[in-house]
């Protein structure tokens, strides 16, 4: 591994030179926290720490992969999952005794003789609710409710007591519920099976008996800790002589999945405590925005050069903001940026969704990271849309389209074979897109009909008719399968401007960030105001604004959140006095 030529600040330093056996680093946005890690692993390595002595544990996959291309030869990083599925296997005493991963059918045949089981509880559940735990549907609800709790007794209350969880029913038989959980996990231990919510649990109680134990571990963004993996951890901290966590409690914003920020000194209560705080990815300006944002707490972030003052636009409608939207990406384009460095985040997919749309109708295309672009399927249903305007030729050349070729056109399409009902519905949606006036509305019944065999194929992803359907504006406007093919084509060969989720973006960065409503319901959302606890919410926004480069650009326009048919107009409750006065703020009339 080539290392880089590096000039580090007094505080990286003071970091990679420590000697405290425990340590937390609080690290700021854009501080140079992944580096720093490194920095510590490598300065080891040359006091003769052996790599297979170094353990460099982290939150997710993603993480991991990154500190895998970063560390040093030898030195691996893993997620907790992964650290605690190796302890198990390390430890069983012969080959037959190694837990082996559940798939999904599995768990659930294993659920449901679990509730067969316990009939006290199941009958206790009924009694409650009117639930039959037994049933199918209801079996295959309580599996998805203990998968998303994860093992962890907090998230459980917590999601049943959300009115829109869809386990809200849950709330009153928790305990019932728990009885037959327990049950389950002793029915996987026993059939020699493991689930993820396992991994943590009984690796932290055989972890004294592993033959290895590492001499060093270090945490990357311990934040994002729930409480089994801060329980692991801390069995792993009484074998360990040398634990570093880093980590930054104002971007912890994963408490709706069960990570728990105030976990990491209960961990490892001797620990010196150090800081980051100076981010060569923000301007001062920004970190300003940011402290004003979440000022409460210590190590206030600084930012490493001058820029821009970071907006506020305040929009009377959604339309408008998604207009003013599309004007500043123009301009920012104009101006030299480039597309890759804009980045477009929302509260949900659905406002980061309507800005999409708006930027595809003015030709700009957008990377999306929560659902992936489905270019392949768009030209196949361009091909069914072919076939139509060719059935509407061969009609008005006086001549009917065989039955027979109509089918083995779609056959081929779809490129699988469909069951005999499936094709019939799809030829007589064909003769209807025939008969259908507008260009646009033939794309739409072209659409309904691949999308119809590809379910039938298994060939559909999840967000296949959100990719098929956002292309209609663009039907409207042009008026043969050619130009609307080539326009398809050239747009999705173009630099793109991301989308995410704030959520999905927290750990990147880019040049100018754009945040959607910033409106009361939105940011905060409305469902943790209802709960009367925004503080996630607030550290959320924090990790919006600390995304940037160059420039914050906060948007402020009504929302209506569609599930739940509420609809909200006042400015965010965090846009206080203090935040506004490091913005520049003006209206869109």
């Amino acid at each position: 591994m080539i290392v880089k030529n590096i000039k580090y600040t007094p505080e990286q330093l003071a970091i990679i030179n420590t000697t405290a056996l425990h340590a937390v680093v609080w690290a700021s946005p854009g501080s140079g926290k992944t580096e720093t890690l490194c920095a510590r692993v490598r300065r080891l390595l040359d006091r003769g720490v052996r790599p297979e002595h170094i353990l460099v544990l982290s939150f997710s996959e993603q993480a991991v992969a990154v500190l895998n291309e970063r560390l040093s030869s030898g030195v691996m990083a893993k997620t907790f999952h992964a650290f605690g599925l190796g302890i198990l296997r390390s430890t069983a005493r012969a080959r037959s005794q190694m837990p082996v991963l559940l798939t999904p059918k599995r768990s659930l045949d294993l659920l449901r003789q679990t509730i067969k089981r316990c009939p006290k509880a199941r009958r206790s559940v009924k009694e409650k609710t009117a639930l039959d735990l037994s049933s199918p549907y209801e079996a295959q609800r309580l599996a998805d409710f203990i998968r998303r709790c994860n093992g962890s007794d907090e998230l459980t209350v917590r999601v049943a007591r959300d009115d829109e969880s869809g386990f809200s029913d849950y709330a009153e038989v928790l305990p019932e519920l728990r009885t037959i959980r327990l049950a389950y996990d002793k029915m996987v231990k026993f059939t020699g099976g493991i689930d993820y919510p396992a991994m943590l649990s009984r690796a932290a109680t055989v972890l004294n008996t592993a033959s290895r134990p590492y001499l060093h571990v270090l945490v990357d963004e311990a934040q994002d800790m729930s409480t089994e993996q801060a329980r692991l951890l801390a069995a792993l901290a009484d074998r360990v002589p040398n634990i570093m966590l880093f980590g930054d409690p104002k971007q912890a914003v994963y408490g709706f999945i069960g990570g728990s920020a105030g976990d990491i000194h209960n961990v490892i209560r001797d620990a010196a405590t150090l800081g980051l705080t100076r981010s060569f990815r923000l301007t001062h300006e920004n970190a300003a925005l940011a402290n004003a944002v979440l000022s409460q707490g210590r190590y206030r972030v600084s930012g490493s050069r001058h820029g821009v003052t970071p907006t506020l636009v305040k929009c009377a409608s959604a339309v408008q903001q998604e207009n003013a939207v599309v004007k500043l990406v123009g301009e920012l384009i104009a101006d030299g940026v480039e597309p890759q460095r804009i980045a477009i985040l929302g509260r949900t997919k659905a406002q980061v969704r309507l800005a999409e749309q708006a930027l595809l109708a003015a030709n700009f295309e957008t990377y999306s990271r929560f659902s992936e672009r489905q270019y392949a399927h768009v030209f196949k249903a361009l091909e069914v849309l072919k076939l139509v305007l060719t059935c509407i030729e061969t009609a008005k050349a006086g001549r009917k389209p065989r039955r027979d070729w109509r089918a083995g056109h779609l056959y081929r399409i779809v490129s699988a074979n469909v069951k005999r009902p499936v094709m019939e519905e799809c030829l007589r949606w064909l003769a209807k897109a025939a008969r259908i006036p507008s260009f646009e509305g033939r794309y739409v019944m072209a659409v309904r009909i691949y999308l119809r065999l590809a379910r039938a194929a298994g060939d559909a992803p999840a967000n296949l008719a959100a990719g098929l359907g956002r292309w209609q504006t663009a039907s409207r406007q042009l008026e043969t399968v050619r130009e609307l093919h080539a326009h398809m084509l050239a747009l999705s060969q173009q630099a793109k401007i991301v989308t995410s989720t704030i959520h999905g973006a927290k750990g990147d960065e880019w040049s100018h960030v754009i945040v959607l409503g910033v409106t009361d319901g939105s940011i905060p959302f409305y469902r943790e105001m209802k709960r009367g606890d925004i503080t996630e919410e607030r550290r959320l926004f924090y990790v919006a604004v600390t995304r940037a480069r160059e420039r914050v650009h906060l948007f402020c326009a009504p929302f209506h959140h569609a599930p739940s048919g509420q609809g909200f107009s006042e400015p965010s409750q965090f846009l206080t006095g203090n935040v506004l006065a490091t913005l520049d703020s003006r209206k869109v009339l």
